[in-house]
C-alpha cells in the first residue's frame, strides 16, 4: 500500500466515499506544445477507480502516458468532460475551454496578479468557477505540499550544464559539458544523470581547460528545487564549501572537481540598520532588510542556480545595477593566461533561474525563456541575445515549465503528492456556497475564487492589479 494511500485512509476513511459516486476529469494540456505532464498517472487513476471514482480523461497524443494506459487503469477517454464536478489539470486553461460552475485544480499563476493571466481569472469569476491553485496547497507551517519543485531542479541543472558547454565553446573552450544534452533529449533523468557522470569522469581526469579556472556552483535555498538541483550536481566530482570560503575556492580551487555552495537567507540578507539577520523578524518585516548577495556571493559564482520563492516586498537577490557591476567586461586576474586560451569576460557564466519569476528575485530576468529557446545572453547594457552563445553577458536559462522535460517522472512525483488530497478536493460542488463544504485547512487555503468572487485571502489580487496598470 502506498504511503499516500495510508494517509488517505487514515484521514478520510474509505467508507466515507464508497457509496457516493465521484466524477473527476483530467483535462488535455494546451498551454504549451511541450506540455506532456498530467496531474495523475495511470497508476493513480487505478487507485481512484478502486475507490469508486469515475475518471474521465480528455484524449491527447501529446501526454507522456498514452491514452491506452489510462483506459487500462479504468478511465473513460472522451472529449466531453462536462459531467465531472472537479477538473484536474496542470497549467492555465484557455478562456474558451473553461466550463461554468466547475471546480478547476491547476497552477493558475494568478496570485501575484500576473498580467497575462488576469483575463483567465476574470473569466473564472464571470463563470462562477471554483479555482484551487496547487501553489497554495500548504501545511500549517506554510510549506507547499503539492509541487513539481524537485523535478524542476533536476531538469534545470541538466539544462544549465548543457548550456554551459555551449557557452564555453563559444568563448573558445572545449569542455566535458559539451556532451550533456538538454533535459528533454533523454528518455528519463537516469539517462541524463549518466551523461553528467560521464562529464564528471573527464573532469576528474583533469580534462577541464586551465584557462577557465575552478568552477563554482551556488544554490540558493534548501527546499525541493535546491535539493533536486543538487542531486544532479552531485553526479560531478565535487566539494561543498561554506559561503565564507567561496572566494578561496573560486580563486585557488582544483580543476579536477567543481565546487558547490548552498546559500541561505542568513548568508546574504542584512538589516538596513545595524546589520545582522533574524529569521522571525524577516518573515514579518522583509522590507527592513537588504541583499548583500551581489557583494558577498555573486562575484565568486560561476553558475547561480536560483530556486527561492520571492514575495513582492522582499529584497531582490540581484538587481539590474548589480548585474551591470558583475557583468562589466574585465580580464579576470585570478585565471592563468596562455597562448590560444582566451580570457573569460567575467566570473559569472550562467544563471539557472528555476524560480522563473519575471522581475522577481533576479530583477533583470523579466521574461522567461522557453524549451524552444532555452537560453539568452544578458549583458551589462541590458541587451538580450537569444540567437548566439558568443557575445558578452551571462547565459540565463529560466524556463517556467522545466518539469515537463521529464514528463513521466514529473507526473508520477506530482500525483503521489496530490493523491492524499484528492478526495477532499472531490467534495467540491462549485454550484454550492463555499461555506457549505467541510474542506481541510490545506485545501480551503488554496481556493482562490468561488461563486463569482475572490475568496477573502485573495482579494488583495484586485488591489495588486491596479498597481500594474
Amino acid at each position: 500500500m502506498w504511503k499516500s494511500e495510508q494517509i488517505l485512509l487514515k484521514s478520510v476513511g474509505r467508507r466515507n466515499y464508497s457509496h457516493a459516486k465521484k466524477i473527476i476529469a483530467i483535462r488535455r494540456e494546451d498551454q504549451s506544445v511541450w506540455e506532456r505532464r498530467a496531474p495523475f498517472s495511470p497508476s493513480h487513476v487505478k487507485k481512484l477507480v478502486k475507490y469508486g471514482v469515475k475518471v474521465i480523461v480528455q484524449p491527447s497524443n501529446r501526454r507522456a502516458y498514452p491514452m491506452q494506459a489510462y483506459i487500462n487503469a479504468g478511465a473513460i477517454v472522451q472529449e466531453d468532460i462536462s459531467e465531472a464536478n472537479v477538473i484536474f489539470g496542470v497549467k492555465q486553461v484557455p478562456l474558451e475551454h473553461l466550463i461554468p460552475e466547475k471546480t478547476y485544480c491547476i497552477f493558475s499563476h494568478t496570485i501575484k496578479a500576473q498580467e497575462g493571466n488576469m483575463p483567465m481569472l476574470d473569466a473564472i469569476l464571470e463563470k462562477r468557477i471554483r479555482l484551487i491553485d496547487y501553489e497554495k496547497l500548504m501545511d500549517e507551517k506554510g510549506t507547499r505540499v503539492v509541487a513539481f519543485g524537485k523535478m524542476a531542479g533536476i531538469a534545470g541543472v541538466i539544462n544549465i550544464l548543457h548550456g554551459l558547454g555551449l557557452r564555453l565553446l563559444a568563448l573558445g573552450h572545449h569542455t566535458p559539458f559539451m556532451h550533456i544534452g538538454p533535459a528533454h533529449n533523454y528518455r528519463n533523468s537516469s539517462m541524463a544523470r549518466q551523461a553528467v557522470r560521464d562529464a564528471g569522469y573527464e573532469i576528474a581526469l583533469g580534462l577541464m581547460p586551465k584557462s577557465i579556472g575552478p568552477l563554482t556552483f551556488v544554490f540558493t535555498g534548501s527546499g525541493n528545487v535546491s535539493q533536486g538541483s543538487q542531486e544532479v550536481f552531485q553526479e560531478l566530482p565535487h566539494e561543498y564549501v561554506p559561503p565564507e570560503l567561496l572566494k578561496k575556492a573560486a580563486e585557488h580551487g582544483s580543476l579536477n572537481k567543481v565546487y558547490g555552495c548552498e546559500v541561505r537567507r542568513r548568508h546574504y540578507l542584512e538589516r538596513k540598520e545595524g546589520g545582522g539577520f533574524d529569521s522571525a523578524e524577516y518573515e514579518e518585516h522583509p522590507e527592513r532588510y537588504i541583499s548583500m548577495f551581489s557583494k558577498k556571493i555573486a562575484p565568486y559564482a560561476s553558475v547561480l542556480v536560483n530556486g527561492i520563492y520571492w514575495a513582492p516586498n522582499s529584497p531582490k537577490l540581484l538587481t539590474i545595477p548589480d548585474a551591470k557591476h558583475l557583468l562589466r567586461p574585465a580580464v579576470t586576474p585570478w585565471l592563468p593566461t596562455s597562448v590560444g586560451a582566451p580570457a573569460l569576460p567575467h566570473r559569472m557564466l550562467g544563471i539557472c533561474d528555476i524560480s522563473a519569476d519575471p522581475g522577481g528575485s533576479i530583477e533583470f530576468m523579466n521574461e522567461c525563456t522557453t524549451i524552444d529557446t532555452p537560453f539568452c545572453l544578458y549583458d551589462a547594457d541590458r541587451n538580450k541575445d537569444t540567437k548566439s552563445f558568443k557575445g558578452p553577458g551571462v547565459l540565463v536559462c529560466s524556463i517556467d515549465n522545466m518539469p515537463t522535460q521529464i514528463p513521466r517522472e514529473s507526473t508520477d512525483f506530482f500525483g503521489d503528492l496530490l493523491f492524499p488530497f484528492a478526495f477532499d478536493i472531490m467534495q467540491s460542488n462549485a454550484q454550492e456556497p463555499l461555506d457549505a463544504h467541510n474542506f481541510s485547512t490545506v485545501v480551503h487555503g488554496a481556493i482562490i475564487a468561488s461563486n463569482g468572487q475572490l475568496t477573502p485571502n485573495y482579494q488583495y489580487i484586485e488591489e495588486l492589479r491596479k498597481t500594474h496598470m
